[in-house]
């Protein structure tokens, strides 16, 4: 379709910006529109921001699209296939498998960019399912070849994210709140009463909402993020933060075993456990594991879980503790 000529915004010039400053330009230095890489010819009809758009998301331009999936990768495995997901250039290092990159890149351009096709395509590839356990009489070899596991012989172990910990515990729980939209909340009532700041309309006292609302930020004179997103390595947003580091700290051990949240999680959990299962501890069990760990129990696990219970539903509220604290329930295995 042929675009029409918006006289006004071809007429418009620009100029060096003194410190980057838009109010301070230098008159007598006026430059032309473009960009670093640019075609020779640039279609400005439609606008300036238009042009570098339209140019950004075209097929025959593939950094987009090898950034975008390298995201894409970062999040399943915990690393890009570029380490560097901030940085192409030449400073940033080499892709570990750059054919896998480009293949996955020409495949996001193929189908329109969808990111549900390539974690679609990502999760159900044969490199996702590989377990994060080894073979031990293959491990040596392996490790000698490739020790840092760039081309992922096994699936990387990592920590989940500090939104998906708190809220599979809420949803084990059944008090998660799944409304979407409205005010950040603190996570600590007692925070709300100190600051008159949570008192006005634009905080929320829901604090059994997904942590995606869960207040967060950087200010000098308070401590803006709430104890559980630091104790999980969330920044406080004054960097850019590509990928999150991930510690393992006592501050996270003693929120799972010792925190208000998690006593109140256990009971509920445990409450739901005996309603579900009309007080079948073998049932219980079943459910338990399938909410905690997404599978059921082995015929060990289920036998050590009833030695546990010691056929006392009232054991349950401990044994509810024990699934929120095993690695497997904050690791992807």
């Amino acid at each position: 379709m042929d675009r029409q000529v918006d006289p006004v915004k071809l007429q418009e010039k620009s100029y060096i910006l003194t410190s980057g400053d838009p109010d301070r330009p230098e008159k007598d230095h006026p430059v032309e529109p473009g960009w670093p890489f640019a075609p020779e010819k640039i279609d400005f009809r439609d606008g300036r921001v238009e042009a570098f758009s339209d140019w950004l998301t075209a097929p025959e331009n593939p950094m987009l699209a090898r950034v975008a999936v390298n995201r894409i990768w970062q999040w399943h495995f915990g690393e890009g296939l570029q380490k560097n997901s901030s940085d192409f250039g030449k400073l940033g290092g080499s892709p570990s498998n750059a054919k896998l990159l480009d293949f996955l890149a020409s495949e996001f351009v193929r189908h329109g960019f969808s990111m549900k096709y390539m974690h679609r395509l990502i999760v159900t590839s044969d490199v996702y399912k590989l377990a994060s356990e080894t073979d031990l009489a293959t491990e040596e070899a392996d490790v000698k070849i490739d020790p840092a596991d760039e081309y992922l012989w096994h699936f990387r172990l990592q920590r989940l994210e500090a939104e998906p910990i708190w809220n599979s515990i809420l949803s084990d729980a059944g008090t998660l709140d799944l409304t979407v939209g409205g005010p950040s909340f603190d996570p600590s009532p007692r925070n709300a009463r100190r600051n008159p700041i949570f008192d006005g309309p634009d905080f929320d006292r829901r604090v059994n909402r997904r942590a995606e609302y869960m207040i967060r930020g950087y200010s000098t004179n308070r401590d803006v993020v709430p104890v559980f997103l630091q104790a999980f390595d969330v920044d406080d947003g004054r960097v850019p933060c590509p990928i999150r580091t991930q510690t393992v700290t006592a501050p996270q051990a003693l929120f799972m075993m010792n925190s208000p949240e998690i006593e109140k999680a256990t009971m509920a959990f445990a409450e739901r456990l005996k309603k579900e299962s009309n007080g079948d501890l073998n049932r219980a069990i079943d459910l338990a594991y399938r909410y905690a760990l997404c599978r059921p129990p082995t015929g060990t696990e289920r036998d050590d879980a009833l030695q546990y219970l010691q056929n006392d539903p009232a054991r349950l509220k401990n044994f509810a503790w024990l699934m929120f604290n095993l690695d497997e329930f904050i690791y992807v295995r």
